[in-house]
């Protein structure tokens, strides 16, 4: 970063290539600036997040939590209890994105000849569903919807149906089928109630998905 650039502008532009996913171009922008941010830790510390994000964005997960590690330590030290509370976030959502990633990789015949009852085999592969659809890999998502379902229905647990019908509604969003989603959720909800009230959390979270993918 030369003498003449704001850090403030370095920040603004890396976050429009993160953004449009010209996650090269970002790191590119940010690591010469990086020197330069280090002498006032309010801007260190949000570059150091624009770094993760566009690590990620690259695939490079390991490294974009290594910096995130780096970044939550330079902000305590500089008494940033903010900033500290902001890295952390991001660090547990980058650490469910790799997750999800290595559940989306793993063989769908793996995760069904696993040693576990019915109930413990539905929740395992509608978090492969849900994975898979935050990979892009709908069609792999609804080819595995009637293994979970079949699971659920062999479990002696009813509750074991609960993650199928959210995923099923997930799916349907995903897929512009607002109505099978609706009635999934519907579906989600009238189980919860009657087996597990401290599980309608969930079926609200994905009642707001619903919302924000049906006002896209």
């Amino acid at each position: 970063m030369s003498e003449a650039e704001d850090p403030r502008q370095v920040l603004q532009l890396a976050a429009l290539d993160v953004g449009a996913g010209a996650f090269a171009d970002a790191l590119e922008r940010l690591r010469p600036a990086l020197p330069a941010l280090a002498n006032d830790p309010g801007f260190l510390a949000p570059a150091r997040a624009l770094e993760a994000r566009a690590l990620m964005g690259l695939g490079r997960e390991q490294e974009a939590l290594s910096v995130l590690e780096k970044a939550i330590g330079e902000a305590q030290q500089a008494g940033l209890d903010k900033h500290v509370v902001g890295l952390r976030g991001l660090r547990e959502q980058l650490v469910r994105v790799v997750e999800m990633r290595r559940m989306a990789a793993a063989p769908i015949d793996e995760l069904s000849h696993r040693q576990m009852d019915p109930g413990e085999r539905a929740v395992l592969l509608s978090n492969k569903i849900v994975a898979l659809l935050g990979t892009g890999d709908v069609a792999g998502a609804e080819a595995l919807l009637p293994r979970a379902r079949a699971s659920a229905q062999e479990a002696d647990d009813p509750m074991a149906l609960l993650p199928v019908l959210l995923a099923t509604s997930q799916l349907g969003a995903v897929v512009g089928d607002n109505e099978s989603a609706k009635r999934a959720l519907d579906a989600a909800r009238t189980l919860a109630k009657m087996h597990d009230p401290e599980s309608m959390a969930l079926v609200e979270e994905m009642s707001r998905f619903l919302v924000r993918v049906a006002s896209k």
